[in-house]
């Protein structure tokens, strides 16, 4: 990320509102749902390689060493996954917070990110641009200013939605851009 906002900015583009997504975690049944499923294949990774270490260092005959060099190899897929699953959705909610940061102009809203690498999504706020704000239930709100609409494979239309999650002044920062639609100038609102 820059140093400061306005070095990603045009020169007319003025700096409304910065924030970033609340702290802590956000996604509650999300994360457990994904334990949930994760807790089989890391349980099923944790026998696999316990029984494949018992074999090797069994050290009863070579079939039962390679046997045991299998089950370990194995399980290691399913220990990832099982620990991504069960432990790293937890971790990754809480660190957004501190790795994403947001901003509005008077023209476009800004995604800055930073967690293997850093990013920054920009986002054009026309006249036209579908706004959509959505109320958690975690008492945060999120507003939507970019859609993607796509075709599966199937032919099915998915949407893609961008824009500022999990933040505290959801209803400001959407008025701020229903008054820029309008043709106002907005004052800029601390984030």
């Amino acid at each position: 990320m820059a140093d400061r906002w306005e070095d990603w900015f045009d020169d007319s583009e003025r700096l409304l509102w910065k924030g970033s997504p609340a702290p802590g975690v956000m996604h509650w049944g999300q994360n457990i749902l994904f334990t949930a499923f994760g807790t089989p294949f890391l349980g099923a990774g944790l026998v696999c390689a316990y029984t494949g270490l018992g074999y090797v260092f069994g050290m009863k005959g070579f079939g039962e060493i390679a046997m045991g060099i299998f089950l370990t190899a194995f399980s290691v897929p399913f220990i990832s996954v099982g620990g991504a699953m069960v432990f790293g959705v937890w971790i990754l909610d809480r660190l957004k917070a501190s790795r994403t940061r947001y901003a509005l102009t008077n023209k476009a809203g800004y995604v800055a990110t930073s967690f293997w690498n850093r990013n920054m999504d920009v986002f054009p706020v026309l006249d036209d641009t579908r706004i959509e704000l959505i109320e958690n239930r975690n008492g945060t709100s999120t507003v939507y200013f970019h859609f993607e609409e796509k075709r599966d494979s199937d032919g099915d239309q998915l949407t893609s939605k961008k824009g500022f999650s999990d933040i505290g002044e959801g209803h400001l920062v959407y008025r701020l851009i229903r008054d820029l639609q309008a043709g106002e100038m907005p004052e800029p609102i601390d984030g």
